[in-house]
């Protein structure tokens, strides 16, 4: 099975895209050069204006994704942080042992969804 991110899939379909348009090239230029020369143009500009958009999206979407990896990551350390705090309460008796088993059990849960969500966004998917 194939597993493509975004970026992938968009780019397979920007490359069907073009590929469909260089048929309606053909076509035109078939049946009248004048035709043809015109909607070659406005396709140009087209795909330049889309390429721009793609560039500009991607790029935003980039910056999103570090931004979400940075605040993820800042609250796993946080969440660590807790726990540490929670295990000195522990030894110097502050807190019960079922208490703190419980909590433990909470934050390493919390902490490992955590870790899910930054590596798939790592990775891409």
């Amino acid at each position: 099975m194939l597993i493509m991110n975004q970026q992938e899939r968009a780019m397979l379909v920007w490359s069907v895209f073009f590929v469909i348009s260089g048929i309606v090239f053909m076509v035109a230029f078939f049946y009248s050069p004048v035709i043809g020369a015109m909607v070659t143009t406005a396709y140009i500009m087209m795909y330049m204006g889309l390429s721009a958009v793609f560039i500009i999206v991607f790029r935003e979407l980039s910056i999103l994704r570090k931004d979400t990896i940075d605040t993820l990551s800042e609250r796993k350390e946080e969440l660590e942080d807790v726990k540490q705090a929670l295990k000195s309460k522990y030894f110097r008796k502050k807190i019960d042992d079922t208490s703190y088993r419980h909590m433990t059990e909470e934050y390493e849960k919390r902490i490992t969804e955590l870790e899910v969500k930054i590596t798939r966004l790592k990775s891409g998917k």
